[in-house]
């Protein structure tokens, strides 16, 4: 009896889907087709508004089922009638953010989608800052940030890369924007108008073991974290073109 209930238990156990992934998505879509709506008003969307403005006002760490139950005046059994804990709602919020990304109009294509794509993506992130570190929690594979994908993905070929070329280029070009996102708005990064070593500092490191730093003082103080972005992607992009020729 024991035996078969620790056995039924495994098999509950890998039926459920770990919140961000692939499958965790499509029985979510599934479930959110299914829902009807409460009298109470309560819905998914505006679960996720509250816990954004909660994240972006009092950090990720504030963001618990309880508290946001609180700020909604409900109890913590409606919303986990909507979400069935704090990591599905990190995972929807982090999607939700990704939907405010502006998309190029209809007349930008190939490089110029790209640029634009990637530069939006870095200010909504930069925007909240706060949820920021939630990006690791799961595999960017929300229906907003597929079409971030499919964006992305369609620029770099309609520059005239081959599929094969283009999907390693737009998964560095995400790795590389996330990167400079999580170390701009870290407690050690860079933030906006601080050069990216102090110049005091440098100024009294030892000239023959440091001569390089000593000689190009200045140069550290003038590229803010706009400046360095703008330079990391410009050549990001020439390089991959300079790599790989297009064809028309």
């Amino acid at each position: 009896m024991i035996a078969a209930y620790d056995a039924a238990m495994r098999t509950i156990e890998v039926s459920v889907a770990v919140p961000g992934s692939a499958t965790w998505w499509l029985e979510h879509r599934a479930r959110e087709a299914r829902r009807r709506p409460r009298t109470d008003g309560l819905s998914t969307g505006r679960i996720i508004a509250a816990a954004l403005a909660l994240v972006d006002t009092e950090g990720l760490d504030a963001l618990t089922v309880r508290r946001l139950a609180d700020d909604l005046a409900t109890g913590s059994a409606s919303l986990y009638r909507h979400v069935a804990s704090r990591d599905e709602l990190i995972v929807l919020l982090v999607d939700h953010v990704i939907g405010e990304v502006r998309y190029p109009p209809a007349g930008v294509s190939g490089r110029a989608k790209v640029e634009v794509l990637s530069i939006e993506l870095r200010r909504v992130l930069m925007d909240h800052a706060n949820l920021v570190p939630a990006l690791t929690a799961s595999p960017l594979l929300g229906p907003n940030a597929m079409r971030g994908t499919e964006n992305g993905l369609a620029g770099l070929i309609e520059a005239g890369f081959a599929p094969t070329v283009a999907v390693p280029a737009y998964l560095a070009l995400v790795d590389f924007v996330l990167g400079t996102v999580f170390f701009d708005t870290s407690s050690a990064g860079r933030s906006a108008g601080v050069s990216h070593s102090s110049s005091d500092l440098i100024s009294e490191l030892p000239v023959d073991v440091f001569p390089t730093l000593r000689a190009n003082q200045g140069e550290f103080e003038l590229p803010s974290i706009d400046d360095v972005f703008a330079f990391g992607l410009t050549t990001f992009l020439a390089g991959l073109e300079h790599r790989f020729p297009l064809d028309g």
